[in-house]
């Protein structure tokens, strides 16, 4: 009996400087950052970000409109092919809404990230002053 297996390209991306911007339990969201760089040869596409320690978390981006600074989600993150990408503050983020517990410096937080091609990536977050 002969058994063929498709060949799935899984991505595989390279996290660095994973962390999670401290603020008093009153504030209902979070901001993470991170370091991403896709060591493929094809482009990847972040398509959701999840984790058990929020109850929501999308990719946003600062931008300044009319004189004013305001944030728009954004549906996926895409990295090229051996590229790098920094979330960071200022910029392109995640906006991690509705801590289901308080966060306090040192925290460690589990993240998953799932691309387009249906692989998933877990991280580790630092909560951060």
């Amino acid at each position: 009996m002969l058994v063929i297996f498709p060949v799935v390209s899984l991505a595989d991306l390279n996290i660095d400087n994973a962390w999670i911007k401290h603020l008093p339990p009153t504030v209902p969201v979070r901001a993470g950052y991170m370091s991403i760089f896709n060591p493929g040869s094809e482009a990847v596409s972040i398509v959701s970000v999840t984790s058990d320690a929020f109850k929501n978390i999308e990719v946003h981006q600062t931008i300044m409109q009319d004189g004013l600074m305001r944030m728009e989600q954004i549906p996926d993150l895409t990295i090229g092919p051996n590229s790098q990408l920094k979330l960071e503050p200022g910029g392109l983020h995640l906006m991690m809404m509705h801590p289901t517990e308080p966060t306090s410096p040192g925290d460690k937080v589990q993240i998953t990230i799932e691309m387009s091609d249906g692989s998933r990536q877990s991280l580790i977050f630092t909560v951060k002053k």
